[in-house]
């Protein structure tokens, strides 16, 4: 698992904005080729590129494998982003959804979160 790493707050809600949008504009792209399949590994790429751009995590190298470019790190963030879902009551990609997988799968907080984790084990402690 990946150490914790936490960005600034606005930093953090900005990067969230952006992946959320590219998702969505994936989503969207989807839905106009239907019923022609959509290619998954154009949204991984896209997502790949984005992370990168981003900077808030290193992803080490690019490597090639499978024919495919791939991070030498966070593969697993990457994946998991590229096949997020659309929510089943707005039918698109919530903002909610892209900050659980950076959470869950790329252990990637808000500064904020850092507070309240010590507010928390205070709570807790006493």
């Amino acid at each position: 698992m990946n150490s914790v790493t936490y960005i600034a707050n606005d930093r953090y809600a900005f990067e969230v904005a952006t992946l959320t949008a590219i998702l969505r504009s994936i989503f969207d792209e989807r839905i106009a080729a239907y019923p022609r399949p959509t290619d998954p590994a154009e949204a991984y790429e896209r997502v790949h590129v984005a992370l990168r751009a981003a900077r808030f995590v290193d992803l080490g190298e690019p490597r090639v494998i499978n024919g495919r470019v791939e991070p030498e790190r966070y593969r697993d963030l990457v994946e998991a982003l590229a096949t997020l879902e659309p929510d089943a009551v707005t039918g698109t990609i919530e903002a909610d959804q892209v900050k659980l997988a950076l959470a869950e799968v790329g252990a990637i907080l808000p500064e904020s979160a850092r507070e309240g984790e010590t507010a928390v084990l205070l709570t807790f402690n006493s």
